[in-house]
């Protein structure tokens, strides 16, 4: 059966294709009306940036009267069809920028179609005093199916990385280790211009920095184009680039309080032929922080409590450097070959007081506990790309060759010494442990995709995948001989774990419209081999399964100003090597984890539905949503007999997330620019745990707000809020957690040198708390991160282009579900 229905998909896709391809009317059939249009760019005349919801209008030559508009895509492309034969002008205008007239347009039987090429409108100056303000972009925009971050609006950012970015976007939650979640889950998919990164989640996040960022898309609810991972989505990283001829690039230091350094520069070429870049990043910061934490056991009639509290540090180091080519064999073929290396090195570590006694009283225990983890990677990844455009607009082939590898190890050293109750160390250990976990990851991917747009507003598309991974873990875990003075391999928490998963997918996508209502109709197919091979084990773990993935996008256009919006997407969380390992990992004599082979993968039931209002460059956003996800995988942990804390990973009934996520961006003048969203949800997980209820729910919220006040052009200061709400878990809850930050930055030399200037969590609120309890146990842990952290960037940018006449136009018309490079 399920061949039969991966068969089906298959011949359904060829089918469409060749009919699509056959389809074509015939000469002199349309309407002459229909093929009549007018075409063009708007684009920035400072930063030849593209300009998204320009207005555009054309009149009449002979009485002034307007005949028709629209507004531009983002891309700032705009297409007015359905017109007569005639003598027109046209107007282009955006809040904030002068009018710019184009005239002298004709349209008659030899000249149906107008293409008017680049547009160029001029920011306008407003005096306030003797304050000059121009125009920007949004902070944050709405398109379809995504939210768009414009990473150069947020200087609270600058000198930071793509964390801190997101410390202000909607639907996204960003805690104090920098733990990335969207609407409260941490499983969604990092993409870097629409492809995969080597790394994932909040670590890739992290290594990025936000000046190399043009935008940051959220895409909560992604349409079948894109892999269905991520049980809350996806956030792809569109990277600055410059399609100009000519030499241009960006540099950038940053250095900060408490021993923060960074620097990186991009550099491109172009000619008509051929774009040339090359790019590297380098990093050095601390980022200290303390700790507490509580424990209680409750074994008969006798309570154990164990305290621990002292610094808990972060040091992030690394480095990284990228480049590549691309050629553009014709004005319809580009190929293109990228590639990158790099290395990090995470640090962490952790010199405690430990103190144990027990109700009623018995012996006390005082310790010092030192503690240093290092974690090291060296990754790299090479990206061959193709894509060519066919005659009509839109119409196109892409074709992709990815392959990524990764090498690291994670050594871990925790020392307990015995000590008085004044914390002063004896000659004794309590425990002393050594472990060292390796690994080696290889990725290949082959992708094609092909697009036709059949009519002016509908599109098909289909497209294949291969996605091969192969991991292999190896952990040794040795422990310290007092009486022999050495080392001693522990066999029992010591293996190796092969790791292997391939998927191969097929999809395919139809949109079109039926008045002002627009529609995407999606379909995915995925067909995934796991298997699971632990030195410990008797037998491998294996997994062979396929599923379907559909997707609904619609979207119903009142006027040009309001927009209604819903979607719905399946979407899939596969466990990865770390939690599907077997074997225990000793973290200390308190505390062993052990992972879960059989673990399924989490399937996510996503429903959104949107209203957008627009008022010139502002907006109100209303979006519900609702999300149930199966097969719900959870940490959860055991008391032993023995005193131990045993972590587990297993799967749950089901979580739902139901609520509210209201956000707007409101000039209130020319000055002062406010950009905030509250989000509110009710959220709950079912299932049972050793044969007992689990269900537990709460209602949750969080609020941001980003304000920004222009003093003149060239200088602004920004201020941030941040808060979150309290939640639960299987076995406990998380507390609230608030803080702030403020920048200002000041540019120089028309606008080719910027400095920076922020101080992050300023009132010192930043910290996070979690309890977990059950019958026999209670823990409460809390860190606290640094606070008042000062940083100085200076940007340079480097520009010295001129202008590439034919434009980088890759096609408009019709509806955006994707765009920004899709996956």
């Amino acid at each position: 059966m399920k061949k039969l229905i991966a068969l089906t998909f298959i011949i359904f896709s060829l089918s469409f294709i060749t009919k699509a391809e056959n389809d074509d009317p015939p000469p002199g059939t349309d309407d002459d009306r229909r093929s009549s249009r007018i075409s063009g760019v708007v684009i920035h005349e400072e930063t030849n940036d593209p300009l998204e919801f320009a207005n555009i209008a054309v009149y009449s030559k002979t009485d002034s009267s307007l005949v028709s508009g629209g507004i531009t895509n983002e891309n700032g492309e705009f297409e007015i069809s359905d017109l007569d034969q005639g003598e027109f002008y046209l107007e282009a205008q955006f809040i904030g920028f002068e009018k710019s007239k184009v005239t002298e347009i004709v349209i008659d039987e030899n000249n149906k179609s107008v293409d008017l090429g680049r547009i160029e409108v001029r920011p306008s100056s407003v005096a306030i005093g003797d304050v000059d303000v121009v125009a920007d972009k949004a902070p944050v925009e709405f398109k379809l199916d995504k939210k768009v971050v414009n990473v150069s609006q947020d200087i609270s950012a600058i000198g930071g990385t793509a964390v801190d970015v997101l410390e202000n976007t909607p639907s996204v939650q960003v805690d104090i280790e920098g733990n990335v979640s969207v609407r409260g889950s941490s499983n969604f998919t990092v993409l870097i211009d629409g492809r995969p990164s080597v790394l994932s989640g909040s670590e890739a996040l992290r290594q990025i920095p936000s000046s190399a960022i043009e935008s940051i898309e959220i895409i909560t609810n992604p349409s079948a184009k894109y892999e269905p991972d991520g049980m809350a989505g996806i956030i792809n990283l569109v990277m600055k680039k410059n399609s100009m001829n000519g030499f241009s690039g960006i540099v950038n230091a940053s250095v900060g309080t408490g021993d923060k350094y960074r620097g990186d520069f991009t550099l491109n070429y172009r000619t008509e032929k051929m774009r040339l870049f090359v790019g590297a990043d380098w990093r050095d910061e601390n980022r200290y922080g303390e700790m507490t934490s509580i424990r209680e056991t409750y074994l008969a009639d006798t309570t154990s409590f164990l305290e621990m509290n002292g610094a808990s540090d972060r040091i992030r180091r690394g480095h990284n450097f990228k480049s590549g080519i691309e050629w553009f064999m014709s004005d319809k073929t580009t190929l293109s070959l990228s590639g990158e290396l790099g290395k990090s090195v995470g640090v962490r570590t952790g010199d405690g007081d430990t103190y144990a006694y027990t109700e009623p009283a018995s012996e006390e225990v005082f310790s010092v506990t030192e503690e240093t983890s290092t974690r090291e990677n060296d990754f790299h990844s090479v990206n061959l790309n193709f894509q060519h455009n066919f005659n009509t607009e839109g119409h196109k082939l892409e074709a992709m060759a990815f392959y990524s590898g990764e090498k690291g190890d994670d050594e871990e050293k925790e020392d307990e010494i015995l000590a008085d109750s004044n914390y002063q160390k004896t000659d004794e250990y309590l425990d002393r442990v050594f472990s060292l976990e390796t690994e080696e990851e290889n990725e290949f991917r082959l992708k094609a995709d092909y697009t036709y747009p059949f009519s002016e507003n509908g599109r098909f598309e289909a497209g294949m995948l291969s996605r091969m991974d192969k991991e292999t873990e190896g952990l040794s875990f040795k422990s310290f001989d007092q009486e022999t003075d050495s080392w001693i391999e522990n066999e029992e928490f010591s293996s190796t774990t092969d790791f292997r998963r391939d998927i191969h997918a097929l999809y395919s996508t139809f949109s079109n419209s039926l008045g002002n209502l627009q529609y995407m109709l999606g379909l995915r197919g995925e067909y995934t081999i796991r298997e699971i091979l632990n030195t410990n084990a008797t037998e491998a773990s294996e997994l062979n399964r396929f599923d379907l993935f559909p997707t609904l996008h619609l979207s119903y256009n009142i006027k040009e100003t309001n927009e209604l919006m819903a979607s719905y997407s399946r979407r899939i969380d596969r466990p990865g090597g770390r939690s599907l390992d077997p074997n225990p990992s000793y973290y200390n004599r308190y505390t062993i984890r052990f992972g879960n082979p059989d673990l399924e993968p989490e399937y996510t039931d996503s429903y959104e539905l949107g209203a957008l209002k627009r008022f010139g460059r502002s907006y109100i956003a209303l979006d519900a949503f609702h999300r149930v996800t199966n097969n719900k995988i959870e940490g959860y942990q055991e008391m032993g007999d023995d005193g131990i804390f045993y972590l587990y990973t297993d799967n749950f009934n089901k979580d739902y997330s139901t609520g509210l996520e209201i956000s707007g961006n409101i000039n209130f003048t020319e000055w002062l620019l406010v950009n905030a969203s509250v989000s509110m949800f009710k959220y709950r997980i079912t299932g049972d745990l050793n044969g007992e209820d689990i269900d537990r729910e709460s209602n949750n919220w969080n609020s941001r707000m980003n304000t920004t006040l222009k003093f003149a052009s060239n200088s602004r200061m920004q201020i941030n809020a941040y808060y979150r709400g309290p939640s639960v878990s299987v076995q406990g809850e998380s507390e609230s957690m608030f803080f702030t930050n403020v920048s200002y930055r000041h540019e120089f030399f028309d606008r080719k040198l910027s400095a920076t200037l922020s101080v992050r969590d300023p009132l010192g609120t930043a910290r996070f708390k979690r309890i977990s309890y059950s019958d026999d146990f209670r823990n409460s842990f809390e860190w606290k991160r640094e606070p008042r952290v000062v940083m100085l960037t200076l940007s340079y940018r480097i520009n010295n282009f001129k202008s590439d006449e034919r434009g980088d136009r890759n096609g408009g018309g019709g509806m955006d579900f994707g765009g920004g490079g899709e996956y």
